[in-house]
């Protein structure tokens, strides 16, 4: 049985003046910390259909990741990206042949594909779609909110998949997993009316949306347009390169140039990390935790990092946060131990960073480094020297 205790948020006046997003406020009551196991409804996402012959082909050409023509071929993550790199979108990606939904919708056994993306963006993104359809052969159309649903159903309990690798379409019902970072659970599309239909999301309890906005934060993973801003991101900074979401051995595509470009000559030198927000007199926090009555101000998304020292020299930018825990744009050789370059870090694990509230007074913020993050962001090269 599925209950809902849907939470809503308070948005500071300040912020809204300053044009800046807020999503949570500890003026509010901070949400609970997420359960072990739980489903949530994304009502912040949409879903667009391609179906037809050349569907692949086209994905193929457009998107960062690699689509295969197989009909038996899983889901994967992946994003649109501008001819400059920047980031246009980042999606899910659903193939729905076999599925209910394909027989009952398309009636044919034509391949098609369901992308799933932020809804804030989903009309943009149909428009880039169509700009590019030019002659090929499949239909588009995005889907209305009353057709699929997109769920996160998570446990801690279960073993989690290897990364990257994702669930085809099983027993009829379209889903994959959400391999961005361990833990994150399945992501499945229902019909709303399916929703409470027993199996279909596991014996969990649904959860609000703040939860599974917790667990994202506390793993590093950005979503959609707040956290990675349309035209205003490169993939890397967003980290859809190590959350599996490039294939860095496919063919051309839209905005490939620069992407590959930073991937074999390049340093990412920010990247998005996982921020805990403290007391400016408190002892700085050893682990990342949340804490669901931690005592928090208001604080506008977008707001600098400050090294907290007499220049206050700007490090990075926070994202978002949810009570004391978030995201924030992180200049890694300064705020946390990662070697990126054989240039030398400036790391100082004595350092202290702040931000500022609404109100101006400071606030401590530490940077964590996930465990799945430090595997897979590459050394610094080592350069060889060649004797005469």
């Amino acid at each position: 049985m599925i209950s809902s205790s849907p939470r809503a948020p308070y948005v500071c006046v300040r912020c809204i003046s300053r044009q800046t997003h807020r999503l949570y406020s500890s003026k509010a009551a901070n949400p609970s910390p997420p359960p072990a196991s739980g489903a949530t409804k994304l009502l912040s996402r949409r879903l667009i259909s391609i179906h037809g012959s050349e569907a692949p082909k086209f994905l193929q050409g457009i998107i960062t990741n690699n689509v295969r023509a197989d009909p038996q071929t899983a889901g994967f993550y992946g994003a649109f990206l501008t001819a400059s790199g920047r980031v246009m979108a980042d999606v899910f990606v659903y193939p729905t042949l076999g599925s209910n939904w394909h027989r009952d919708t398309n009636k044919d056994e034509e391949q098609g594909f369901l992308v799933e993306v932020d809804s804030a963006r989903a009309s943009d993104l149909m428009k880039h779609l169509k700009k590019h359809k030019l002659r090929s052969k499949f239909k588009l159309r995005l889907l209305e909110n009353d057709e699929l649903s997109v769920w996160s159903v998570w446990d801690e309990n279960d073993r989690w998949t290897a990364h990257t690798q994702s669930s085809p379409t099983e027993e009829s019902v379209i889903s994959l997993t959400d391999s961005r970072a361990p833990g994150l659970g399945k992501r499945i599309l229902l019909p709303p009316s399916s929703a409470r239909t027993p199996g279909l999301i596991g014996d969990v309890d649904e959860a609000p949306l703040e939860a599974y906005t917790v667990r994202r934060y506390l793993r590093g993973v950005p979503e959609g347009q707040l956290e990675i801003p349309w035209d205003d991101s490169l993939p890397m900074n967003s980290n859809i390169d190590i959350m599996g979401g490039i294939d860095f051995k496919k063919g051309c595509y839209l905005g490939q140039e620069l992407t590959i470009r930073t991937h074999h000559t390049g340093v990412v030198r920010r990247r998005i990390m996982p921020v805990q927000l403290y007391g400016i007199n408190d002892a700085v926090p050893e682990t990342l935790e949340y804490i669901s009555d931690a005592p928090m101000n208001e604080i506008s998304a977008g707001v600098d990092i400050r090294k907290d020292d007499k220049r206050r020299k700007a490090t990075g930018k926070l994202i978002a946060n949810v009570g004391n825990i978030g995201l924030g744009v992180c200049r890694l050789e300064q705020m946390t131990d990662l070697a990126i370059s054989s240039e030398g870090s400036s790391f100082n694990p004595d350092d202290r960073f702040l931000v500022q509230d609404c109100d101006g007074t400071d606030v401590g913020v530490k940077a964590f480094v996930p465990d799945w993050v430090r595997g897979r962001i590459r050394g610094p090269k080592t350069q060889k020297r060649v004797e005469p």
